[in-house]
């Protein structure tokens, strides 16, 4: 049994005695496009490549009304089953982090052990910069903006952003929309535009 050979979208609505064959034959495919995709992953096991693979399965068998045959069927099936694998990999890199972290972390970004100080940037319009900015975060951000600030800045995924402040996604968007603005017109009133800052600060 092959991709060529099947109608997927019709065998995996079959209630015949050749469903489990097809499952299983898109599940063999799935794993297969898992361990490829992920094969330079060395804190990836085959176990985890299984959880992924059978979630997948799930989400692909609840949503076949979804496919609308732009292209293949195992082409769809393939990116369900990747966004699941990075999404839980990006969950579990991050479960550990705490909300006490995160403020910490968010109180640390005007600090010079954080952002570079004066003796490693030898422009004086960079220091210039980078004064402004230190002072807009400690100044004109709240903790939690901070915090959130910083979560943005090392990558925390949006959700878990959300999640550990306590806010729904609604709120932890309009709290980080308002932190930006709130940076933005410190540094506008200072002289810093956008321009200024890539300029000052790109490699």
């Amino acid at each position: 049994m092959t991709s060529v050979e099947i109608n997927w979208p019709e065998a995996l609505r079959s209630t015949g005695g050749e469903y489990a064959a097809t499952v299983d034959a898109l599940r063999q495919i799935l794993l297969s496009g898992l361990r490829i995709a992920l094969r330079d992953r060395r804190d990836v096991g085959e176990a985890q490549l299984e959880d992924f693979t059978q979630d997948a399965l799930l989400r692909i068998l609840d949503q076949l009304d979804q496919f609308r045959g732009r292209s293949k069927f195992t082409t769809w099936a393939h990116t369900i089953t990747l966004n699941i694998a990075f999404t839980e990999l990006r969950r579990k890199r991050w479960q550990d982090v705490s909300l006490d972290a995160l403020t910490a972390d968010g109180r640390l970004l005007h600090e010079p052990a954080t952002m570079p100080d004066s003796s490693s940037l030898e422009d004086a319009e960079s220091n210039r910069i980078l004064a402004a900015l230190r002072e807009a975060v400690a100044t004109h951000l709240t903790e939690r903006q901070r915090a959130a600030i910083a979560g943005e800045l090392s990558g925390l995924p949006f959700d878990q952003i959300s999640q550990l402040l306590g806010l729904n996604r609604n709120a932890a968007y309009k709290l980080l929309h308002d932190a930006r603005r709130a940076l933005k017109r410190h540094l506008v009133a200072r002289g810093v535009s956008a321009d200024d800052i890539r300029t000052a600060f790109s490699p």
